[in-house]
């Protein structure tokens, strides 16, 4: 009798160690999440930086007059009157 019971016993706890593991809420899974969790945390700071970034350049941009013009000038080749522009082809 006492041999079944501790048969017994070690069958449950084996089981319930299982399940403790590799279990819907066990050690494992909780591995797991906290492997994306912690890329997710990498995903969002790298996202954080290039928002306050942005929001940088958006308040240059509102506030500062010489943001302004450099922008004007990059994107829109704008020159100003007295300046020369060149540019510079290369032949293929």
């Amino acid at each position: 009798m006492a041999r079944l019971l501790l048969a017994f016993f070690v069958c449950v706890i084996g089981y319930q160690a299982y399940h403790l593991y590799f279990g819907d809420q066990g050690i494992k899974r909780q591995e797991e999440l906290a492997k994306q969790i912690a890329y997710q945390e990498r995903i969002n700071q790298r996202l954080r930086h290039r928002n306050d970034a942005l929001r940088a350049q958006v308040e240059d941009l509102r506030l500062g007059k010489e943001a302004v013009e450099e922008h004007v000038r990059t994107e829109l080749q704008y020159v100003k009157e007295g300046e020369v522009f060149y540019r510079m082809v290369n032949k293929q």
